[in-house]
């Protein structure tokens, strides 16, 4: 049985991390969209953001497992 490798699980842990972001930031602004529509666009820059990061941690990740071969 082939062993896990490290930098792989770390760099699923930060995709899992920046994919969970993405969702907490869209439930707040669903949130605060009910209380005053005005909160609506505060959040647009912070969910680019994190979008954007967690399609570079996507990328980062099946960069890695499919150079390296991880299991």
């Amino acid at each position: 049985m082939a062993e896990r490798c490290p930098e792989r699980g770390l760099l699923l842990s930060q995709w899992t991390d920046c994919s969970s972001r993405v969702k907490n930031l869209m439930d707040e602004q669903l949130a605060a969209t009910k209380i005053s529509a005005q909160s609506f666009a505060s959040f647009e820059e912070q969910i680019r953001l994190a979008r954007a990061a967690e399609i570079e941690a996507r990328r980062t990740y099946f960069d890695h497992v499919n150079t390296h071969g991880c299991p």
